[in-house]
């Protein structure tokens, strides 16, 4: 929770304000004592200008509301705009090996590396008790901004714990790292030249794994939905299961409702902190980028996208006090959730399954994973 709430703090402090400069930066050559200068007085201060900027008039050409065909014409065309906006390419079978396991709180935990290619494994974890209540489904747990070890365990913080929670409730789940976070924070971390990070960094919050990607066309969420589609390929394929259920929380809840977009094994859909619409995220609500795509809102909103996984059940959660404010930078029940509802049930109304959509408002909480709702909507 602390790191989503100072997340602007932060930013302020890595900008200049409080923040250290390297003697590398601060060296110059000796200027003469008796130089005189322009006095500050001189300059322009920004009270002295407009500055009202803000980008408006998003067209959304693809989304459900504007388009006159059928709705199976309108999810191809929909999802294939997508794919190209996210750069996203569908990913081949990969082999992961086991590096370790451990018992936790009656819960079986191992630690498994993918092997992308010859540059890159990604690590994910797969827990499960002793005695399954589900033989036939597994549950993909999805983290959002920190890290994937608290969801497993290792601490508490907005996630609760909560892979580790469903598999003791009786769930197979796989916990996957996203990549720019945890042990994925820099994807060239073996490199020395180079420096691909994200939420966390020695030299402060560049976010270059998000603006190299958008310079090869490429975005981070689409190649994190790349990535659990080979996990999911995995699990399919070396343990049986066919059906996946989808959990995740704020970017993990972006992530739960885009990744399934793609997917022919989704079945059940649990997203928190999310899915308001996309115009005002980061400059009124001041989220981080990783779910940044580029001109998306020239086509669709994230309505559409949630909607393109018609008639799939999907549960949107939220905290009641998880709204829009100078120390909230995640604020996803913001104004703009129950119009992209609306839409959403229109969307699912047109594919004979607006009953598949629900929403629970979790009372006096913030942004932060229910569990015993999560619970409820995955024992269905």
């Amino acid at each position: 929770m602390a790191a989503m709430h100072n997340t602007r703090r932060d930013f302020l402090k890595m900008a200049g304000m409080g923040l250290a400069v390297p003697i590398s930066l601060r060296t110059y050559a000796a200027e003469p004592q008796s130089e005189e200068y322009v006095t500050s007085d001189f300059f322009l201060r920004r009270e002295e200008l407009t500055l009202k900027f803000h980008h408006s008039g998003a067209k959304r050409r693809l989304s459900f509301a504007h388009f006159k065909g059928t709705p199976q014409e309108w999810k191809k065309l929909c999802r294939d705009r997508l794919a190209e906006l996210l750069g996203f390419s569908k990913p081949s079978p990969c082999q992961a090996k086991l590096v370790r396991s451990t018992e936790h709180q009656g819960v079986r935990i191992e630690a498994w590396v993918m092997q992308v290619d010859e540059n890159l494994s990604i690590p994910a974890y797969l827990l499960c008790c002793h005695a399954p209540a589900r033989s036939n489904r597994a549950v993909m747990a999805i983290h959002g901004h920190g890290a994937v070890e608290p969801c497993v365990g290792m601490r508490n913080d907005y996630h609760h714990q909560f892979a580790l929670r469903l598999a003791q409730a009786g769930h197979l789940v796989l916990c996957p790292a996203l990549r720019g976070f945890g042990p994925l924070g820099d994807m060239a971390f073996g490199d020395d030249r180079t420096c691909l990070d994200y939420w966390r960094s020695e030299r402060g919050r560049q976010f270059t794994l998000i603006s190299d990607a958008f310079l090869y066309g490429k975005t981070v969420i689409g190649q994190t939905i790349e990535d659990l589609l080979r996990w999911e390929m995995w699990l399919s394929d070396n343990a049986g299961f066919k059906t996946v259920d989808v959990a995740g929380i704020s970017y993990g809840g972006d992530v739960a409702m885009t990744y399934p977009v793609f997917s022919e094994r989704v079945g059940r859909i649990y997203a928190s902190g999310t899915m308001g619409s996309f115009e005002g995220i980061f400059s009124r609500c001041y989220n981080a980028p990783a779910h940044g795509i580029p001109g998306i809102l020239n086509w669709m909103d994230r309505s559409d996208i949630a909607g393109l996984n018609a008639p799939r059940p999907i549960r949107l959660h939220y905290g009641e006090l998880d709204t829009p404010g100078p120390d909230n930078n995640s604020a996803s029940y913001n104004e703009t959730v129950q119009p992209a509802l609306a839409e959403l049930r229109a969307i699912y109304k047109a594919f004979g399954a607006e009953s598949q959509v629900s929403l629970r408002v979790t009372p006096d909480s913030w942004h932060e994973m229910d569990i015993d709702d999560l619970k409820q909507f995955l024992a269905n």
